[in-house]
């Protein structure tokens, strides 16, 4: 690199001058220059700005004390009112057949949903509440004790031995979210006796009895529970589980 190019440092070096005609920068106050050939200062105590237009509104005495906006906290949206009248699960019934009598003995109430089975065992039920029907479902080997085979047993004593028990009990499973506590006076129980292999496995919309004339026979009707008729246990049971 050129020594002329090179950059100095010290206190005795002189200071670049780019414009040497330029007036040196020192630390006396710049002498006033004169505008319009007369030299003009500000006043000391300058008068009060007497405008009306395009003027900024004067600061108040009291500043306004504004109070931060204060927003509710979220909540839940409420739940419709279909929601919050439904309730989950279903009421297993518990019924005491004897002969043609049938009668409500107790009641549990279940959570989670009510899957109907198909139509196939040696009893069947539906529920209905005026015409239309809630529920259906089948209840294997109710009403029949069976006994093991004789391996010797020839005649009568060969193979298995079914008895028709002249009291039993069986549950029947109806839904929650159609059948409420004013409603059960209206509602009724049907239990069919199934003499053969239904059709199908699942019926269509309606009472079962009229769609299986060939292949059920009503053994047992409820028409309508009124608990202040039921025992006191029983009464106690079907409140609860349809509150």
């Amino acid at each position: 690199m050129p020594e002329e190019m090179k950059m100095k440092t010290g206190r005795r070096v002189p200071p670049v001058v780019d414009n040497p005609r330029l007036a040196r920068m020192t630390e006396k106050a710049p002498r006033p220059r004169p505008i319009g050939g007369k030299i003009v200062s500000m006043a000391g105590e300058p008068k009060p700005d007497t405008g009306k237009q395009r003027r900024m509104p004067a600061v108040p005495a009291k500043p306004i004390d504004k109070q931060p906006r204060v927003r509710p906290d979220q909540k839940e949206p409420p739940k419709s009112r279909k929601t919050a009248e439904q309730p989950q699960g279903y009421v297993r019934l518990r019924l005491r057949v004897e002969g043609d009598d049938v009668s409500v003995v107790g009641a549990k109430a279940v959570e989670g949903p009510l899957v109907e089975s198909k139509l196939q065992g040696s009893l069947a039920y539906e529920v209905t509440v005026g015409q239309k029907r809630v529920a259906a479902g089948a209840i294997p080997d109710a009403g029949e004790r069976r006994s093991f085979p004789d391996p010797q047993g020839r005649g009568e004593m060969a193979g298995h031995h079914v008895a028709t028990l002249p009291v039993y009990e069986v549950n029947v499973r109806v839904p929650k979210e159609q059948v409420s506590a004013a409603s059960l006076p209206r509602l009724e129980i049907a239990l069919y006796r199934v003499k053969e292999p239904l059709p199908v496995e699942r019926p269509e919309a309606g009472a079962i009895g009229p769609q299986f004339e060939r292949e059920l026979r009503e053994v047992g009707r409820i028409k309508g529970i009124r608990p202040e008729r039921l025992s006191q246990r029983a009464a106690d049971e079907v409140r609860a589980a349809f509150e």
